[in-house]
Formats: structure tokens, C-alpha cells, sequence
């Protein structure tokens, strides 16, 4: 597992030592607190105040930290930091693409500010770097954009959104993502071990945690604060609307045992797939066919719903985009359609199974729904990706629901290895948006 460690930051990476394990959960508790991003829209092209891809030619999108692949995108004020936002548009032809940026509240809705209250410089503008794919199979046009640059920054703390769109019209979405700018004034200290109660010890991780603030003024903890704690930075099992349970000076107590509980889960499935000429970790055959594309076979693999947990290192759902002896992996790594293989006697009832983790976004993409293989008596799916390292799991989405269930296939250990992120929003009274005073992990 990577500790990715950023100074004035603030989370949570725990691994609980082993014990004996149960043979099945008990009978889960419904968590008020669990909330997801929406995904239901009724238009393709509806803007959605998430991470999220509009268009199908529209590929390998990723936001970090400039000249590192796997961090996520945050920022802090009065830094001289910067993001990378890079993304493959398929094929040769070359589209004139513009951006712009939404300040947001705590929820994810547009904040009440305009943009000269949040930003200075230039709100918008166009993406002028890209590259034509070299030495591919698959054409395609790289685009990258860094920012903040000479032309703006921005400068007030809080949740942003990024909006790309075609030409001009902000009508014609090409993608949209989240990102954080940090203003650090309180410091969070936490803690992830296994769960306090005792029917969920061997299953779930129970993340406590106290916010200090001797410095800092807030007024009304229970009203004006808002808490996000997300696990691996997945939305769809976020964990909000946490109150503190006690005040002690200049500290805030969180240290509850039913409310803040996430599903261990299990280490990240992986392949590498940097190089297409052979076989490397996983991947059974490698196979240029007929339709003029790469071809890559996983290893068919099986349920690890029963099985004892095996430690393993991993990138907690991350993926890098790599080719290797390639100069430049952007514009000379190759796609394939990569095809997934899981073992299943029969199909899973009431709801669908997905590959899931930071290559679908952390949504349950459709490009990423599992088809069940009657014949095989297995689960399929064949996603586009280019040429990487990758980790995964297999996630249900029960119908009607919003969480995914990561128990049924991949089961869950409180052994395992996860990244925790505690976000601590702040609006003071009389204030009218939602300051963003830390972000925790390590």
C-alpha cells in the first residue's frame, strides 16, 4: 500500500493487527450517515457537480498533483502548487476545448459567490497543451491543462468544481471534476482501528478522531461545522453529518462507535499492462485482433467472500498511466480493451456487479457493469484503458441503492489497509460559503 504524506494535511491509514475471522457479517445496521453522490440524470450532458465523463470518446481522465500520478487533486492557500488535469480525446481530430471553475459548498451545490470573489485573473480559458498520440494502435489527442497559472488563482478555500466543454459552449460538456483548495486552522487528530462493537470487529474499521482548535474560533460546532469522511476517496459510502460528541476546551471529541464505520473491504485486485508485448502480473494473453485492437486477457479469478484475508500491497484503488521505455506515457501509451473474468457459479441476484475504483472515477460507470456469462458461468466485462498499472475490486450495487457492496464478492477484513480522509468545512454565522480549515491524512 502507498502512504501518500502530505505536510498540513490531514487523514488516516491504519492496519489492525490479525485475528481470527468470522465466517459471515452479521446482519448489517442501516447507518443514517452513509450518503453517495446522485447519479440518476435525466440527460447525458446534465451538469453534474461530481466527477463524471460526458462523452464515450473521452478517455483516461486524471486530476493530481502536478508530476505525480497518484496523488489526489488538493491544493492548499498561500501554495505554490499546482494541478494537472490530463485526459485522451480518441481518434485524430482536433477540438478546440475551454474551461472554467465553480466554487462549492460543502454539499457539492453551486456557492452563492461569484467568481471574482473567489478567484482572481481569468475564470476561464482555453486548454492550449496537447500531443497526438505516437506509436499507437489506437489514435488519439492528449490534453493537459496546469493551474492555477500566471492567468489566475484562486482565492478562497472550499470545494471547486472544473468544467471542460467544447468550443466555447458550456452546453457541449466534455467532463467535469472536483478538487479542494485547504486554508489549514485547525488540526485533526485521528485514529482507524478495528470496530468497538463487537458484532462488527472482524469487519469494519471505526474511524475516531478530535478536532483542535485553541486558535481558532468556532462559535457553534453542532451548527457550523460540516464533516465529510470518506474512505480511499470514494463518494458512494461517504460518511456525514457527524456531530461532535463532546467539547472539551479547545477540543471537538468524534470518537463514536456506531456512527462513523466503514466495511473494511479487502486489498485491491491489480494488473499491469505497462508493457503489451508480454504477459506481465495477472494477465493470461495478450492479442491484437481483427477489429484493429489490442486485446488483453485477465486471469479468470474467484469470489474472496470466504476466503481468509492475505495481506498484499497495493495502491488503494489508484492507477498509473505508464509505457514502458516510453518517454512520454501520455501520448505513447497504447489502449486495449481489457477483459475481466470473474468466476461466479451463478449470477447475482436483485442488482448488478461492477469493476470499480479510481479507473471508473469511483462511479459505477456502465462501461464497467458486468455481464454474466451463462454459458461460462462467469461475470465479463470488456472497459477501453490505456497502458498502465491498475488496481480494482468488484463491487455489487444492490438495485434501488446507492452504496456499493463490497462484501459479497471481495469480502471484508478489519486487517486491511485503506486511505481515511476527514474534510472539516466551516461556516462561521453571518458567512455566507463554506471554508474548507482541513483535510486529513497521511
Amino acid at each position: 500500500m502507498r502512504n501518500v504524506q502530505l505536510s498540513l494535511l490531514c487523514v488516516i491509514l491504519f492496519a489492525c493487527n490479525p485475528a481470527k475471522k468470522a465466517s459471515k457479517p452479521p446482519k448489517e445496521i442501516k447507518e443514517s450517515t452513509a450518503t453517495s453522490k446522485p447519479t440518476d440524470y435525466y440527460e447525458d450532458n446534465f451538469l453534474r457537480y461530481e466527477d463524471h465523463v460526458y462523452k464515450d470518446n473521452v478517455k483516461s481522465v486524471k486530476l493530481f498533483q502536478k508530476d505525480d500520478q497518484m496523488t489526489y487533486p488538493i491544493l492548499f492557500m498561500r501554495g505554490n502548487e499546482q494541478l494537472t488535469l490530463s485526459f485522451d480525446v480518441l481518434g485524430k481530430k482536433f477540438e478546440t476545448y475551454n474551461y472554467s471553475f465553480v466554487h462549492c459548498n460543502a454539499n457539492w451545490e453551486p456557492s452563492i459567490l461569484i467568481q471574482p470573489e473567489y478567484m482572481s485573473g481569468f475564470a476561464s480559458g482555453f486548454i492550449e497543451d496537447y500531443k497526438f498520440s505516437f506509436n499507437t494502435t489506437q489514435p488519439y489527442i492528449n490534453y493537459q491543462l496546469n493551474f492555477p497559472n500566471a492567468n489566475f488563482n484562486f482565492i478562497k478555500s472550499g470545494n471547486y468544481l472544473l468544467k471542460v466543454y467544447t468550443n466555447g459552449n458550456e452546453e457541449d460538456i466534455l467532463l467535469t471534476k472536483q478538487f479542494y483548495i485547504v486554508d489549514n486552522k485547525v488540526e485533526v487528530v485521528a485514529n482507524v482501528k478495528a470496530a468497538t462493537l463487537a458484532r462488527y470487529r472482524d469487519f469494519k474499521h471505526e474511524v475516531d478522531f478530535s478536532i483542535f482548535h485553541p486558535n481558532y474560533t468556532i462559535n457553534d460546532p453542532y451548527q457550523d461545522l460540516n464533516i465529510v469522511v470518506r474512505q480511499n476517496f470514494r463518494w458512494d459510502n461517504a460518511i456525514t453529518g457527524l456531530k461532535p460528541l463532546y467539547m472539551k476546551g479547545g477540543e471537538l471529541d468524534y470518537n463514536y462507535e456506531d456512527k462513523n464505520l466503514f466495511w473494511a473491504g479487502n486489498e485491491f485486485r491489480n494488473f499491469d499492462i505497462k508493457d503489451l508485448r508480454y504477459q506481465s502480473i495477472n494477465v493470461e494473453d495478450i492479442v491484437y485482433e481483427e477489429d484493429n485492437k489490442n486485446h488483453v486477457y485477465l486471469l479468470q479469478e474467484n469470489s474472496r467472500a470466504h476466503i481468509r484475508y492475505l495481506t498484499a500491497q497495493d495502491l488503494n484503488g489508484q492507477f498509473l498511466i505508464k509505457r514502458d521505455d516510453s518517454r512520454d506515457s501520455f501520448n505513447e501509451a497504447d489502449y486495449a480493451k481489457v477483459h475481466f473474468n470473474l468466476k461466479m457459479d451463478q449470477p447475482l441476484a436483485n442488482g448488478n456487479l461492477y469493476v470499480f475504483g479510481r479507473l471508473t472515477n469511483w462511479e459505477f460507470d456502465e462501461e464497467f457493469k458486468m455481464q454474466y456469462d451463462y454459458e461460462n458461468k462467469a461475470y465479463k466485462a470488456s472497459p477501453f484503458l490505456k497502458q498502465g498499472y491498475y488496481n480494482y475490486l468488484y463491487v455489487f450495487l444492490p438495485d434501488g441503492e446507492k452504496e456499493g457492496d463490497v462484501f459479497t464478492v471481495e469480502g471484508s477484513h478489519f486487517e486491511t489497509q485503506n486511505d481515511y480522509y476527514i474534510f472539516v468545512y466551516h461556516r462561521p454565522q453571518g458567512t455566507v460559503y463554506d471554508q474548507l480549515i482541513s483535510l486529513y491524512f497521511n
